[in-house]
């Protein structure tokens, strides 16, 4: 199995991205991966009116995480964020060639801390062949306010910075996590989120619930991951991108919300270039069938999850997976957390949608998580962040002092048996 997953991803590896943000895009993935140096160079420093900044990695009072300063993440960064969207076109399991979009959050300059914000509008942003199928959407679903601006300039002065790859769960989005990878860019990232082919929100509004579909993914997910860091970091080497020397593709690290954190948990043993993972309601049952055991993991790992899952029971899934991973480790739970704890479906009125197109059963699926019985994700998601931004600020942007926000003097703040914690160092 694990001969047939190299295939796969080395003959995807000859494909190429393209890009749909505009400022230059990559036609090849064949450029060095690692060719961004330690430091920033002098004309990163240099502002565009030839100011140079005596501080790079600072906004006025309040600092990126680094070897001199902590700020704490569960608040908002010290940089304003930009978004672009990018495609990624690969080869399936079945060598057929595919193409998704990929999501990119970066930091941008101080113009644009006021705006104009990106709003998602789930009908729009759907693929044509999608759109038929979802025309309620119009109507019913709000768009998604996000603080992100649409294409605004990647900062510089205060980079290079590291990558953070995210993957949505089975029939989700690729922004379906904002809460988590919006606030992560201000602190210094390139986040990139991609949307898996056959197995979206908008494939299961459209033709509903596949197994199959699932199973299939199993095996295209890998692909998708590889190809959409390979794609990201070339244009990292490509004069004239965007993106520019603007990354570190040494100090890479991956999260993933239910199948999107069994990928994270994948591809942390898969791809050497994943540094740390923070997989959140995770799978993992399909592991060590495909090759890689969590016991295998030689990175740090923060694992989160919801005792009150109704979609993968924590009994087979996440419970299990804990004592099986190496240190250095963290492991978060919510007590009455549930699937959707970990992500903004709960801020989505798809309900109303499940009960027009009679999806049966998704009525309990999209409450596991958002119901009066759940912790509120007012209070989860400030936690969630603080752990999981704290934890990449420890090991991709090497803040000694980030430990803080993260190891296991941390839990004594919760005692009220709601929010449960563990962290073992090496």
């Amino acid at each position: 199995m694990k001969r047939l997953l190299f295939l796969l991803l080395s003959t995807s590896i000859l494909f190429s991205a393209a890009c749909d943000g505009g400022n230059g895009s990559p036609g090849k993935t064949d450029a060095p991966a690692d060719t961004t140096p330690d430091t920033a160079p002098l004309q990163d420093l240099v502002q565009p009116d030839g100011f140079i900044d005596p501080d790079p990695g600072c906004n006025g009072d309040l600092c990126a995480a680094g070897p001199e300063h902590a700020p704490d993440p569960a608040q908002w960064g010290p940089f304003p964020v930009g978004v672009t969207t990018m495609t990624v076109d690969v080869l399936d399991h079945e060598g057929k060639p595919r193409s998704f979009r990929v999501e990119i959050w970066y930091p941008t300059t101080n113009e644009f801390a006021d705006g104009p914000f990106d709003e998602i509008s789930i009908y729009e942003d759907a693929p044509e062949e999608h759109k038929p199928f979802i025309e309620i959407a119009k109507t019913e679903i709000a768009p998604i306010e996000t603080r992100a601006v649409r294409d605004a300039p990647v900062r510089r002065g205060d980079g290079p910075y590291p990558i953070v790859l995210f993957s949505h769960g089975a029939y989700g989005v690729r922004y379906q996590s904002v809460f988590f990878t919006i606030p992560l860019a201000s602190h210094g990232y390139v986040v990139a989120s991609m949307d898996h082919p056959t197995n979206t929100l908008y494939d299961i509004l459209a033709y509903g619930y596949d197994m199959d579909v699932v199973v299939l993914s199993s095996m295209d997910r890998p692909t998708d991951a590889i190809m959409t860091l390979t794609a990201v970091t070339t244009r990292n080497a490509v004069p004239g991108d965007m993106f520019f020397e603007t990354m570190l593709p040494d100090k890479v690290g991956m999260s993933g919300h239910s199948f999107g954190g069994f990928l994270s948990l994948l591809m942390g043993g898969l791809d050497p270039r994943i540094k740390a993972i923070v997989p959140m309601a995770p799978a993992s049952g399909w592991l060590a069938m495909m090759g890689y055991p969590p016991e295998d993991l030689k990175i740090p790992t923060l694992l989160m999850g919801g005792l009150s899952d109704k979609t993968l029971s924590p009994d087979q899934e996440l419970l299990p997976v804990w004592p099986k991973l190496p240190t250095p480790k963290g492991f978060l739970r919510f007590a009455t957390g549930g699937h959707y704890t970990f992500s903004d479906i709960c801020s989505l009125d798809l309900l109303k949608m499940a009960e027009i197109l009679d999806f049966g059963d998704a009525e309990d699926a999209l409450k596991d998580g958002c119901g009066e019985m759940n912790i509120p994700v007012e209070v989860a998601h400030p936690v969630i962040n603080q752990l999981a931004i704290g934890f990449f600020n420890y090991y991709l942007r090497e803040s000694p002092g980030s430990l803080q926000y993260f190891d296991e003097a941390v839990a004594a703040g919760w005692s009220d048996g709601e929010i449960l914690y563990d962290w073992i160092p090496e």
